[in-house]
């Protein structure tokens, strides 16, 4: 059977334009939020310990929120303590190195 055979109404119903169909098919209610895991934010501040090297240890909690979102996460939830308390226990375990100077033995 072409399209020539087919009546002109079920064309026209098959015939959706794409922003019908996305608006069809997009879940309703709240959206997930992209929040980061400890492991996304373990991963963060690896990267910002060796990109801050000669950084002030004030700047640092703002340089893993940076990196963070430039991957796609939401920071508003990802306080400094957080951030101090993952930076200190990679620096306890030996995964990276106490760049900042800030973590007492």
């Amino acid at each position: 059977m072409s399209n020539e055979e087919l009546p002109d109404d079920v064309i026209e119903d098959l015939m959706e334009t794409k922003q019908e169909v996305e608006e069809r098919i997009r879940p309703r209610g709240k959206q997930k939020l992209n929040l980061p895991s400890t492991r996304d934010i373990a991963n963060a501040v690896i990267e910002a310990a060796y990109k801050a090297r000669g950084l002030n240890p004030e700047e640092f909690p703002e340089l893993v929120r940076e990196i963070l979102e430039n991957n796609g996460f939401i920071t508003r939830y990802v306080n400094d303590k957080r951030i101090w308390r993952t930076y200190e226990t990679l620096v306890r375990r030996g995964v990276i190195p106490d760049t900042l100077g800030v973590v007492i033995w």
